[in-house]
């Protein structure tokens, strides 16, 4: 890959289209060089002139036949000169054909002659996107080694609120980015990652809970990276809402008890904890309510008590496992905090995050962090839960292997 890197954009056929148009700008405002394939539904939406307007060479359509104007066959050249192609936005269609082999167009047929790096970023009705088929179809890319930026939740065209709007083009540069710098990573080939995610919650009657507004996007942006990167992974995910993780193992606990007794059970048969779920630190006194308390005027009272700290009971057991926490704290002072954690719960890295901020943390698909161990502290610019995943995965990779090395000298 030379200093400029050509990205090869495939464009399908969803109202998602104009926004491919503001990705082309910010891939090119990066310093990349970037050539477009539409899809004949695509043309619908946008002319081809809109997109050769702005990349500046020739859109490549189907229309144009299998030889490009230098004799050269389409479908491979393109793919010859691109660094990374990236399909955005992705239709269920097109996802479909990807994972099945299907070429009966011009981006098909590139996509099956491209043998670099494929970012795909779906977009499509909600329905289709949670349909037993399109994630079929998006377990398989992944095991195909393509990189899925996951869709985010808000108002479709249809009218609809939910899941299947395309991510923004700035998370979907960030993740070519990403990309671009590092091929498929097999740092974790044949260790066992155990990753917690989501926030517990504490009941209070047969209806009502105490909980927290950890979606679980963290831990499950975790859980993708690691098993891309070889790990066998299970994921103790609490209250998520979110697609299961492809290759992964998962287990539910719903309260800080059940998480404390599926981390304990596990723990022997691991070589990475990350602690990565919020868990409730306090949980009614007395037994839960039987049936649903009335609503009435009068104040209810109820007692909390502290739930088990898991990673200090983690500590008191653990054997050679490298144990990683999360520290959410509100505002970035609070970062000693963060540290003093680290030392109290003899843990090999905490990762500290600002719950302060709404543009990252809780719910958000983007996060900010620092990465502390006992010798070191490396800041995490806002980026992507994705992109963050991947560096703190890169961390954690770095620390065990110089721990093994140095338990082979020894």
């Amino acid at each position: 890959m030379g200093s400029r890197p050509t990205v090869l954009l495939g464009v399908t056929g969803g109202i998602a289209v104009y926004k491919s148009a503001q990705l082309l700008r910010d891939m090119q405002r990066s310093g990349m060089d970037v050539r477009v394939i539409m899809t004949p539904w695509a043309t619908r939406f946008v002319s081809p002139l809109t997109f050769q307007t702005l990349s500046q060479h020739p859109v490549h359509l189907d229309n144009e036949g299998a030889i490009r104007s230098d004799s050269a066959i389409t479908h491979i050249a393109e793919g010859n000169q691109a660094d990374i192609m990236v399909v955005a936005p992705a239709t269920a269609n097109t996802l479909a054909k990807f994972a099945h082999g299907i070429a009966d167009n011009l981006l098909t047929s590139t996509y099956l002659a491209f043998d670099g790096t494929v970012v795909v970023a779906p977009a499509m009705n909600t329905n289709m996107w949670k349909h037993p088929a399109t994630q079929r179809s998006i377990t398989r890319l992944r095991e195909d080694g393509v990189y899925v930026v996951e869709p985010g939740r808000g108002e479709l065209a249809c009218g609809v609120y939910g899941s299947g709007r395309m991510a923004e083009p700035d998370t979907i540069l960030a993740d070519v980015k990403l990309r671009l710098q590092v091929d498929r990573k097999t740092d974790l080939v044949g260790w066992k990652v155990l990753i917690t995610a989501g926030g517990t919650r504490e009941p209070v009657d047969a209806v009502r809970y105490m909980g927290n507004r950890s979606s679980g996007k963290m831990g499950f942006a975790l859980a993708r990276a690691a098993n891309a990167r070889g790990a066998h992974v299970e994921v103790i995910k609490a209250n998520v809402d979110l697609p299961a993780v492809p290759g992964a193992r998962h287990v539910d606990a719903y309260t800080a008890d059940e998480m404390h007794r599926a981390v304990m059970e596990r723990l022997a048969n691991v070589d990475i904890l990350i602690m990565a779920a919020a868990v409730a630190d306090y949980r009614l006194a007395e037994c839960v309510l039987p049936g649903k308390v009335s609503k009435s005027r009068e104040d209810w009272s109820v007692c909390l008590e502290p739930t088990v700290d898991i990673l200090k009971e983690v500590a008191g057991v653990r054997e050679n496992q490298f144990v990683v926490g999360f520290a959410a704290e509100y505002g970035p002072e609070d970062i000693s905090r963060a540290r003093r954690k680290l030392e109290a719960k003899k843990l090999d890295m905490i990762v500290f995050n600002d719950i302060s901020r709404n543009d990252i943390g809780f719910s958000s698909d983007y996060n900010e962090v620092t990465i502390l161990t006992p010798e070191s502290e490396s800041k995490v610019e806002r980026a992507p839960k994705e992109t963050v995943a991947e560096i703190i995965l890169d961390h954690i990779a770095q620390a065990v292997r110089a721990r093994k090395a140095a338990m082979q000298y020894f």
